[in-house]
């Protein structure tokens, strides 16, 4: 009986971190950690990038931001941005119209990690695929599971 109130509480909490949400991920194209963040925040995500002389800040993505069960994230990609380089930002919704604004605070350090988005294989770096990539910064690439891009509080 404790065993099915634990599961209850648990799926309950769940439930309440998935208020966080802006539009629930299809798809949850890139995955990670957030550290050192603080529940009272009003966090959201966007990725950022300047690409073919176009600055990009899309932060209307479907995203899960869960800082009390699990500390993660799961934010979809869009697919009508520049093919380029990107990489998500954690920011303050000053006026909670979830979207990232020039009066919005980035709360996130750069991990050194970038999404990158390609038309074609091997268009940017050696390795990458057509679609969203990861690029690590030492040269590694991944092409199908986005996880491990962990952003931190500054």
């Amino acid at each position: 009986m404790n065993t099915q109130l634990l599961a209850a509480a648990a799926l309950g909490t769940l439930t309440l971190s998935a208020c966080t949400l802006a539009g629930n991920p299809v798809r949850k194209d890139v995955t990670g950690q957030l550290r050192g963040f603080t529940a009272d925040q009003n966090i959201r995500l966007a990725i950022v990038g300047y690409n073919g002389g176009q600055y990009t800040a899309d932060g209307t993505q479907g995203q899960i931001i869960d800082r009390f069960l699990t500390g993660g994230y799961a934010l979809d990609l869009p697919s009508n941005v520049p093919y380029g380089y990107y990489r998500v930002i954690v920011f303050r919704d000053a006026n909670n119209n979830s979207r990232y604004d020039a009066g919005d605070t980035v709360l996130s350090k750069d991990n050194g990690k970038r999404l990158v988005l390609t038309q074609r294989d091997n268009q940017f770096l050696a390795g990458t695929k057509t679609g969203w990539n990861l690029a690590d910064g030492q040269g590694g690439v991944q092409t199908t599971l986005l996880n491990n891009y962990d952003l931190e509080a500054q």
